[in-house]
């Protein structure tokens, strides 16, 4: 008998139909993936099996959960690690809190803090995680901590939605083996949802593939990998493959920015009377990006890049050293980034949720870095801000939607499209295309690499992603343990690498 049974489901916003008529089951211990690009359908039926669908959603079609009458079916019996987990988590409890709630909910009676603590080793995480809050902890941390909470009920099924996107990819073939191992160890399903198909072939038994809320070809992860029938799932697996993108025109101009020195510390948190510790975060980071220039800058998780990354945006400040950019000084006050390098420079931020005011319709989010320049008049404004549209795929139309309103991918385009409607010297993009299925990842590279041939924008390219970062680099800059410890021409810090940790990430990278 299936654990969840699927058939002819069918959802509907108002009378626009999302999702047509998807058929699935999911056995006890078999892993399933689903997959498609942004917009696909596939977490809205992720959402409908565990019923987390909004009221307002119109459903058709049958699902069948083989659930005992009368118990709880999130939790107990479907647990799910959802895709932005610090949206997820509560930002004002500790973690070790968070997953004692859930025990409370489903298991009472039992020793709380005992349990508490397995699940954070089952997750292998240390035992002082439990102690502190999300903020504190890294990506790869927090996303191990959504699926300690969502094993505190031991569940019969486990919905993971794009657990690893953003993620490097040692971490992310850590969180692949550790979910892999979890499920085993507790004969528990797995739903996986995702856009990588790298992800989708090193965990799931049997996959489904979705487009425009379509179920287009199903079977076996290998079958349909190997031998795809459909057409679109054929180009989904030659876009896997970034193409690689060079200046061909334009040449590579003088220096734009020059970091010499920059050091950060954190103050680690503890007891007010206790003596006071410290993690450095960066430890003399010097590098210079030039006009026209693409450097990318990859490391594990945690290693500071998005750290130095906010630093060089000036919404962070460093201890020590120096920040030139277009012949503008800052660094080490917090808003002493003069306005006229504020227009030239922008940022794409790593968690595309939370860099929006969800008060803001995207018109007001998108219009509102235009602030910056005030001799545009209401034409060229809206031109700047149709056209970013337009070229991250999306629609005038959507401007009216909050933030809440898009999938993880389109948000994620929104982010792009806000930060190039100033058409500035340099964007820094914190792993921009991380939560973009591949196809889409595809048009916004080739979008970046045409603003960088025709306005010569310079980018620090941030991501987990060294297939991407081939692509679309110059230069690479390796970080470990917040110093940058391998540097060079992209090719041949990736065919030769010196560093130890440049060799294990690319030893961790998936592949179809």
């Amino acid at each position: 008998m299936s654990l969840v049974e699927v058939k002819d489901l069918s959802i509907s916003f108002g009378d626009h139909a999302v999702v047509h008529a998807i058929s699935l089951s999911i056995d006890p211990g078999q892993r399933v993936g689903v997959v498609g690009e942004s917009g696909s359908g596939k977490s809205l039926t992720a959402l409908s099996i565990i019923d987390l669908l909004p009221e307002s959603d119109k459903t058709k079609g049958d699902i069948v959960r083989n659930v005992p009458t009368g118990e709880s079916l999130r939790g107990k019996h479907i647990g799910m690690v959802f895709q932005e987990p610090m949206t997820a988590l509560n930002p004002l409890m500790k973690v070790g809190d968070q997953i004692r709630e859930a025990l409370e909910l489903h298991l009472p009676g039992i020793d709380f803090v005992a349990r508490v603590a397995e699940l954070i080793e089952e997750v292998e995480l240390p035992p002082s995680v439990a102690n502190r809050y999300p903020h504190e902890l890294s990506g790869g941390q927090r996303q191990r901590i959504g699926l300690a909470i969502a094993l505190a009920g031991e569940p019969e099924l486990l919905i993971a939605d794009e657990p690893t996107s953003a993620l490097d990819m040692i971490t992310q073939a850590q969180i692949i083996a550790l979910i892999k191992r979890v499920c085993k160890a507790h004969n528990m399903a797995l739903l996986f949802i995702s856009h990588d198909l790298g992800a989708v072939a090193a965990l799931c038994d049997f996959v489904h593939v979705l487009e425009r809320g379509k179920q287009v070809e199903s079977g076996t992860t290998s079958s349909v990998l190997k031998s795809p029938q459909q057409a679109y799932t054929k180009r989904l697996i030659a876009a896997a493959k970034p193409t690689r993108r060079r200046l061909t025109t334009r040449t590579i101009g003088p220096p734009l920015l020059e970091l010499d020195g920059i050091s950060k510390r954190f103050k680690l948190p503890g007891p007010i009377w206790a003596k006071k510790s410290y993690v450095q975060a960066l430890s003399d980071i010097s590098l210079t990006i030039r006009e026209a220039e693409c450097v990318g800058l990859v490391g594990p998780s945690g290693c500071g890049k998005t750290t130095l990354s906010r630093i060089i945006a000036g919404l962070q400040t460093a201890q020590r050293g120096t920040i030139q950019f277009d012949g503008h000084a800052y660094g080490r006050k917090l808003g002493e980034m003069p306005r006229a390098a504020r227009r030239e420079l922008s940022m794409v931020f790593q968690d595309p949720f939370g860099s929006f005011d969800p008060r803001l319709n995207m018109a007001q989010s998108l219009y509102e870095p235009l602030n910056l320049m005030p001799e545009l008049d209401h034409a060229e404004r809206r031109e700047r801000v149709h056209m970013a549209l337009e070229r991250v795929g999306l629609t005038p139309e959507m401007l009216k939607r909050h933030p809440h309103a898009f999938s993880g991918g389109q948000r994620q385009r929104l982010a792009i499209a806000r930060a190039l409607v100033l058409r500035p010297k340099l964007v820094v993009l914190d792993e921009p295309v991380s939560a973009l299925d591949v196809s889409i990842r595809g048009d916004v590279l080739e979008l970046l690499a045409d603003l960088r041939e025709n306005f010569g924008i310079a980018y620090l390219f941030v991501s987990h992603d060294l297939d991407v970062v081939r692509a679309v680099a110059d230069r690479v800059l390796v970080m470990d343990k917040g110093k940058i410890v391998e540097q060079g021409d992209v090719d041949t810090v990736f065919d030769a690498p010196q560093a130890e940790i440049t060799q294990r990430l690319l030893d961790a990278r998936l592949g179809v």
